[in-house]
């Protein structure tokens, strides 16, 4: 979908279509482009077979706003400064709380039944330099809770007959990819048919990062009737993460585990694994199949398992960046 019916609620471009399909053969009709003259004439033809009852089959569906993700947040002040910073986990948020109480342990170290240095746990030092009541230290406190980050509120079109681009469309869509430019809202990231994939590197982890922005795929060649995308992440030739449906790869502890077990020890593992969700057995055959593969991968087998009623979890999703 372009950018300009993001803009529009789908009931607003539903009216559209109706005021497209009622000016179908007025003359302004006739000035336009012969693409435009025929998506007129169609919503006419709709208009017309849905008020005799007849409409034609559904192509697309619309799925509402996803939800939004739950962080935690955590907020540290002292005399000189104020922040207040998102973390995915309560456990990640502790972990910086007592990286900040460690840096700062000059302040109550040695005092009263204070160590000098700090304890190696996370809890016993935070609780040590903030103490019981939180005011162990003067103008100091912090403030952990949780809330949601919501989505932007926009539900999507998604087409109901969903195939992949084949070669010359593919081929077609990556030549289209734009490159743009780092700015306030981002940085430099590479964009094909609405995926947005950002590589820069990152000081405060001390890495390079990678991360796959998924909300603006062109719903037309990429989304599923489902919402998703599919999806293969390859870093150095080894498949890290697999939602194409297709040559699924076991995650790579499970495959390790697997190459060094024995027959009596696999079936141990692949009743795990399939208990947590990284895997699902066939209905069919019984085969044990990656989480991500939609198809039984025994030969002869090929038994197709809809979207949901696998008896796997979702896999984790890529890090997202922000909308640009």
């Amino acid at each position: 979908m372009t950018m300009i019916a993001h803009r529009f609620r789908p009931s607003e471009v539903d009216t559209l279509v109706r005021i497209a399909g009622s000016l179908a053969n007025s003359l302004a009709v006739a000035a336009l482009p012969a693409p435009y003259r025929d998506l007129a004439q169609r919503a006419h033809a709709e208009i017309v077979a849905e008020a005799t009852s007849h409409p034609s089959p559904a192509v697309s569906a619309v799925l509402g706003p996803r939800p939004g993700e739950q962080v935690w947040m955590l907020r540290i002040w002292t005399r000189h400064e104020d922040t207040t910073a998102p973390y995915s986990t309560e456990s990640a948020a502790r972990a910086e709380l007592a990286t900040h109480v460690r840096g700062s342990w000059a302040n109550v170290g040695g005092e009263a039944d204070v160590p000098v240095n700090p304890p190696a746990d996370d809890a016993k030092a935070i609780g040590l330099y903030y103490g019981s009541d939180g005011d162990a230290v003067p103008d100091q406190g912090f403030e952990l809770y949780p809330t949601e980050v919501g989505r932007a509120e926009r539900s999507r079109i998604v087409p109901l007959d969903f195939a992949f681009p084949d070669t010359p469309t593919a081929e077609g869509l990556n030549r289209a990819a734009v490159l743009h430019a780092a700015d306030d809202q981002g940085p430099t990231c590479a964009e094909v048919a609405g995926v947005l994939v950002f590589s820069y590197l990152d000081a405060d982890d001390g890495a390079v990062k990678v991360s796959v922005h998924l909300d603006g795929a062109d719903p037309e060649h990429l989304v599923r009737p489902d919402g998703t995308v599919p999806l293969r992440i390859v870093v150095e030739d080894t498949v890290i993460f697999d939602d194409s449906n297709s040559h699924a790869p076991h995650p790579p502890v499970l495959e390790q585990l697997l190459e060094a077990a024995d027959p009596e020890q696999k079936a141990m593992i692949h009743r795990a694994a399939i208990s947590a969700g990284l895997m699902w057995s066939c209905p069919g055959c019984r085969r044990t199949n990656p989480r991500a593969s939609e198809r039984c991968e025994r030969p002869g087998c090929q038994t197709m398992v809809p979207f949901g009623s696998r008896t796997a979890a979702s896999a984790p999703a890529p890090t997202l960046e922000g909308p640009r």
